[in-house]
């Protein structure tokens, strides 16, 4: 192997025993011993990219190594145009998300030195499956810390509006995925209107992560100030990198501490990122929200419609059942009265019959007494002298007078308790503005029978009245 002493000193020389080398000579030997160690021989490396940038079709990265912030080592990455053709073709739509800042890459390479642009890395592959691997090594470790945590389900025992019209969008407007979303809840079958607010946030990237965490904590502040029913994550398809921002467990993390559901749609109906775990509810893709939504406001009011029909049917039957039976309190309210009226007058009817014909045969007794009194006198008068006879005469007059007297105070007593029997009865009695109050059939005769609201029944002269007890009076005290 060559070393430095073995090159040739250059002419100038200061003192007897020290020799000095141009500059050129010295990169010249460090690029010959390079050579001879390393040859054309592939490394295989792992790093991150800090940089990058295209000139022409070659392909410049600046690769570095930290650990705890500290910076181990750094190198000059280059992609010459024939093999960054053949590296894009091989990562397909990965290209842009492998080669960006941020993002650690393992690569195989051959190292170079050049005399002026110093040591560097000619990048010949990418070993995307390493990346992968890395990638579901991490995706293991972050889901099992949230197991660990109690973080998944926590979102998702949150309840859930059944009609979700209040939500926050968090997306990168102008996306595909933004844009369907927006579209496919406006445009919906049923004509429902949602009330959206917009959080504008990158979903790729080195800053999407901080930044859909900051849009979510902006969430939750909307929420605590006014009524939100769902917070709605999307991020349209992409390669499996792509998707990786929605695997840190710092966003995560923050999606199942939220108080509100977090509804989210990432990627393919194949793709499936942490996020979608810890959500209370992870749809396929963004256009799959906006299905979700519109479908539960309409689960919501076919619910209705159903309780409406049967409510409706059951009021239908009630109002059926309690016609029949308003019917046929109706036709007893209405003829019971009258039966006892009718009753009562035949009561009555009865009685003034019976004072008639008791006092008929009181009158006809006390004629046949008198009859066989007048007959005695009348034998007894042949036999007194004239005298006597003539004051028998004057007696039997006055008895005759009395008689009559006595019959014709009878006749107008009788007369009178008939007219006074017949107006007692219940019509003459509502004639003159009187009126019988009843509940359940029965007469009231006391305002202690009540109580408040009962349904009681007055009864007129000309129809009845139906009421309810609003208030009673109390009973006046005897003075």
């Amino acid at each position: 192997m060559t070393s430095i002493n073995e090159i040739s000193p250059a002419s100038v020389s200061v003192g007897s025993e020290r020799k000095v080398f141009p500059l050129s000579k010295v990169t010249r030997a460090v690029g010959v011993m390079l050579e001879k160690q390393a040859g054309s021989k592939l490394i295989w490396v792992r790093a991150e990219i800090s940089q990058r940038s295209f000139k022409g079709n070659n392909a410049y990265l600046d690769l570095v190594e930290e650990r705890d912030g500290d910076k181990l080592a750094q190198l000059r990455g280059t992609i010459w145009g024939g093999t960054l053709d053949a590296i894009r073709k091989t990562l397909g739509n990965e290209f842009d998300e492998v080669l960006k800042p941020g993002q650690e890459i393992v690569f195989s390479a051959r190292m170079a030195f050049h005399a002026v642009y110093g040591f560097s890395l000619n990048i010949q592959s990418i070993d995307l499956a390493a990346m992968l691997g890395e990638m579901e090594r991490r995706r293991k470790a972050t889901l099992e810390a949230l197991r660990k945590e109690g973080a998944i389900g926590r979102n998702g025992r949150l309840p859930l509006a059944s009609v979700p019209q209040r939500i926050v969008l968090i997306g990168s407007k102008g996306t595909a995925g933004y844009t369907d979303f927006l579209a496919h809840l406006d445009k919906n079958a049923w004509g429902y209107r949602v009330d959206i607010g917009i959080i504008d946030a990158s979903v790729q990237g080195l800053q999407a992560t901080t930044g859909l965490v900051r849009a979510l904590h902006q969430a939750g502040r909307v929420a605590m100030k006014s009524g939100l029913d769902a917070v709605v994550m999307l991020r349209g398809g992409g390669a499996k990198l792509d998707l990786d921002a929605f695997n840190d467990l710092t966003l995560c993390r923050t999606v199942a501490a939220m108080d509100i559901p977090v509804i989210v749609g990432v990627g393919h109906e194949t793709d499936q990122t942490l996020v979608d775990v810890v959500a209370h509810t992870a749809c396929k893709t963004p256009t799959a929200v906006a299905d979700f939504i519109v479908e539960r406001m309409s689960e919501f009011e076919g619910a209705v419609s159903r309780e409406g029909r049967a409510v409706a049917a059951e009021s239908r039957a009630q109002l059926s059942e309690n016609r029949g039976w308003l019917g046929q309190f109706a036709t007893l309210v209405r003829e019971r009265p009258i039966a006892q009226v009718r009753g009562e007058r035949g009561q009555l009817h009865s009685g003034a019959n019976a004072v008639v014909r008791r006092t008929r045969t009181l009158l006809s007794e006390q004629l046949s007494l008198i009859g066989q009194f007048t007959s005695r006198l009348s034998s007894v008068a042949l036999d007194m002298p004239s005298v006597q006879k003539e004051a028998l005469v004057e007696v039997q007059d006055r008895i005759h007078r009395e008689v009559a007297r006595q019959l014709k105070q009878h006749e107008e007593r009788v007369g009178s308790l008939k007219n006074t029997l017949s107006l007692l009865g219940p019509a003459p009695t509502l004639r003159r503005g009187f009126s019988i109050t009843r509940k359940g059939g029965s007469a009231v005769r006391c305002a202690d029978d009540l109580e408040k609201g009962d349904l009681i029944e007055t009864q007129l002269a000309q129809g009845t009245i139906q009421s309810r007890v609003e208030s009673i009076s109390p009973k006046p005290t005897d003075t």
